[in-house]
C-alpha cells in the first residue's frame, strides 16, 4: 500500500467511501462537507493498492487549534477512517497512521484529537481517552432546577450569526484546557452545519448582555437535544433547562452532554437523575520530546528530576528514555541516560500531559508502571502536571 495525499481527481473515490461508511450522498451534511469544505480547507490521506492503484483506506485531517495548558497548539482532527471493505482485515490502519503523524511531525505538530465509533479500534494504536462529559437523559418532566432570576430573559433564534456566541465561548478558555480556538472560519462552518441540521439557539440575557448560549433540536424520537450549552452563570443555566422543560408538548426526554465538571444534578429531586461520565474524545501524541521541549511548567513547582521509559509500538523513533528535570522554573531533557524510574505507552503520556489525569492517578489506574515505588516520584510529576478539566465540542 502506497500512503499520499488525496488529490482532486481521487475525491470520487473518497466520497464512494464515505457513502458507504458514514452519511449517504443525498444526506444535507454530505453534500456540504464535499462541496464547500473536503479538499478546501483539510487534508486526506489516503492509502492505494500497490496493483491496481484503487482507494484502499483513508482518514481526513481537520485542522484545529486548542489552548492546551495554556499556550496554543496546532492539534489535527482525524476524521473519516474507513477502509474499502474487500481490504477489511489486511492491517491496513497502522501504517496509514504511521504516515500520517510522520508527516505532521514535519509539520510542527505533535498531537492528533479523534472520536472515535468504537475506542477499541484506536486504543491498540495509543490513542487515549483525554475528554469526558457528563451526560443527562432522563424525563424532560422530571428536570427540577431553582427558578432563574426575574433579571434573566431568553431569545430564541433559528437563524444566528456567530457575533451572538463568540464572546461567551471564550470565556470558557478561563476555566477550561484543551479548548478549540474557534476563529471566524470554525465558526462559520459550525453554524452553516447548524443550519443544514436546523439546530435551534436560545440566548440568555441579562439586560443588554449575553449571560450564555443554548443549540439544540427537538428530533424524531421526541427528544429534546442540548447540541451545546455555554452559561457563565447558574441562572443561565437554570433559565435554558426551564426553557427545555417548556417544550413537553412536543418533546418527551432531555439529553444533554454536559462539560465534565457539571453540577446541575444537585438541584435534581430524584437521585437516579443524576447522570453518567462519558468518555468523549481521544488524542495522541505522536512527538514526545517536542512536546516536552516547548511545556511550561506551572508556577511553584517545585524543583525535581525523574527518569521515563516511553513506549510507543507504532513509531519507533518516539520510544526511548528521557530524563526530566525542573530546575527554577525551567524544564530540562536529557534523552537515552538513565534508569526509569516509570514506564509509560504514548497513550498515557498524551492524557498526562493534557492533564485528563494526574501521575498518581495513571499509576493507580495500572496504566503507569513504577520501577521502583518512589513517593518523591508521583509527588514531582503530580505538581510538574497538574490535573485539569478538558472540554471540547467539535464533531468533524
Amino acid at each position: 500500500m502506497k500512503c499520499r495525499i488525496v488529490t482532486e481527481a481521487e475525491l470520487p473515490e473518497v466520497m464512494a467511501l464515505w457513502d458507504y461508511c458514514f452519511e449517504k450522498k443525498e444526506d444535507p451534511f454530505f453534500q456540504f462537507y464535499f462541496r464547500d469544505y473536503c479538499l478546501r480547507h483539510n487534508l486526506i490521506l489516503g492509502g492505494f493498492s500497490e496493483e491496481d492503484g484503487h482507494l484502499q483506506n483513508m482518514m481526513h485531517l481537520n485542522p484545529y487549534s486548542i489552548l492546551l495548558r495554556g499556550q496554543e497548539e496546532r492539534v489535527p482532527y482525524i476524521v473519516g477512517v474507513a477502509t474499502d471493505p474487500a481490504d477489511r482485515g489486511k492491517k491496513l490502519t497502522g501504517p496509514l497512521l504511521q504516515s500520517a503523524f510522520r508527516m505532521l511531525q514535519k509539520k510542527g505538530c505533535c498531537f492528533s484529537l479523534l472520536m472515535p465509533v468504537h475506542a477499541g479500534i484506536y486504543q491498540k494504536y495509543d490513542f487515549a481517552f483525554c475528554y469526558q462529559k457528563h451526560v443527562y437523559e432522563m424525563p424532560l418532566s422530571e428536570i427540577t432546577v431553582p427558578v432563574p432570576s426575574g433579571n434573566l430573559r431568553l431569545e430564541h433564534y433559528s437563524k444566528y450569526d456567530s457575533e451572538l456566541f463568540e464572546d461567551i465561548y471564550m470565556a470558557l478558555a478561563d476555566g477550561y484546557n484543551g479548548l478549540p480556538i474557534r476563529n471566524d472560519f470554525h465558526w462559520q462552518k459550525l453554524l452553516n452545519v447548524h443550519q443544514l441540521e436546523k439546530l435551534q439557539a436560545a440566548v440568555a440575557y441579562h439586560g443588554e448582555e449575553p449571560r450564555g448560549y443554548m443549540f439544540y433540536e427537538i428530533d424524531s424520537n421526541k427528544v429534546f437535544r442540548i447540541q451545546e450549552m455555554v452559561s457563565l452563570t447558574p441562572d443561565a443555566r437554570w433559565a435554558f433547562l426551564q426553557y427545555a422543560k417548556g417544550h413537553l408538548s412536543s418533546a418527551d426526554t432531555l439529553y444533554w452532554e454536559a462539560a465534565e465538571d457539571d453540577l446541575t444534578y444537585l438541584d435534581f429531586a430524584d437521585a437516579d437523575r443524576t447522570g453518567r461520565i462519558k468518555p468523549f474524545m481521544m488524542a495522541r501524541c505522536f512527538d514526545a520530546l517536542q512536546a516536552l521541549s516547548r511545556y511550561e511548567i506551572p508556577e511553584n513547582c517545585p524543583d525535581g528530576q525523574a527518569t521515563v521509559l516511553l513506549q510507543d509500538n507504532l513509531l519507533e523513533e518516539n520510544n526511548g528514555v528521557v530524563t526530566v528535570t525542573a530546575d527554577s522554573g525551567s524544564l530540562y531533557l536529557q534523552k537515552g541516560s538513565g534508569i526509569p524510574d516509570a514506564t509509560l505507552s504514548m497513550g498515557t503520556f498524551t492524557q498526562l500531559y493534557f492533564g485528563a489525569y494526574t501521575f498518581s492517578q495513571l499509576v493507580e489506574a495500572g496504566r503507569i508502571r513504577m520501577n521502583t515505588y518512589a513517593p518523591e516520584t508521583l509527588a514531582f510529576f503530580d505538581a510538574l502536571f497538574p490535573k485539569c478539566v478538558n472540554f471540547i465540542n467539535e464533531y468533524f
